[in-house]
């Protein structure tokens, strides 16, 4: 992945797919946590701001939690350019016509780790103190969901731009 050598490896999908969890159970935290803590917040910054101040502490903070909200809706450009990513590097990996079969072998990995994150965040958002904060959070919500169809169709998509592209350069690049 960030080798002195420009070739690719198989590293990245796991690299995808550890980075989307990540995100998605910090944004599910984050968004959560920031509902239990902003009135609280707001009430202390009430009481620590000067009087003659122009400051409107309900507006600020408001705008944080909306920040965090809009944490979920970055979710798909996450996803485009990780997967450019992986597809950038998959021009690297594929010289050899025997690394496509490694190529599936590794994606069954990936798809069979992106189902138990799946479940994972579908166990972690439907408990008790993090299902409003899920429904709130729509796109992110329906992304891990269909997460593994997700991998397996852009993985496809990307097996098939290599393959295209070294048919038509003749070899093992896009």
């Amino acid at each position: 992945m960030l080798t002195k050598n420009k070739k690719g490896n198989f590293v990245a999908w796991f690299f995808v797919i550890i980075v989307l969890m990540a995100f998605s159970i910090f944004a599910l935290v984050l968004y959560n946590s920031w509902d239990h803590i902003k009135d609280p917040m707001a009430e202390e910054f009430e009481k620590a701001i000067p009087d003659n101040s122009n400051v409107n502490v309900t507006d600020i903070l408001g705008g944080v939690g909306d920040t965090t909200k809009n944490f979920s809706n970055m979710m798909p450009f996450l996803i485009i350019g990780l997967f450019a990513f992986v597809l950038i590097t998959a021009g690297a990996i594929i010289k050899h016509p025997i690394m496509i079969f490694v190529g599936i072998i590794v994606l069954g990995v990936v798809i069979l780790i992106a189902i138990t994150f799946s479940n994972v965040y579908s166990e972690m958002a439907d408990s008790e103190g993090f299902t409003d904060s899920d429904s709130e959070l729509g796109v992110q919500g329906k992304f891990m969901d269909y997460l593994p169809v997700i991998i397996f169709v852009m993985a496809i998509g990307i097996f098939a731009a290599v393959l295209y592209g070294k048919s038509q350069a003749g070899g093992g690049s896009l």
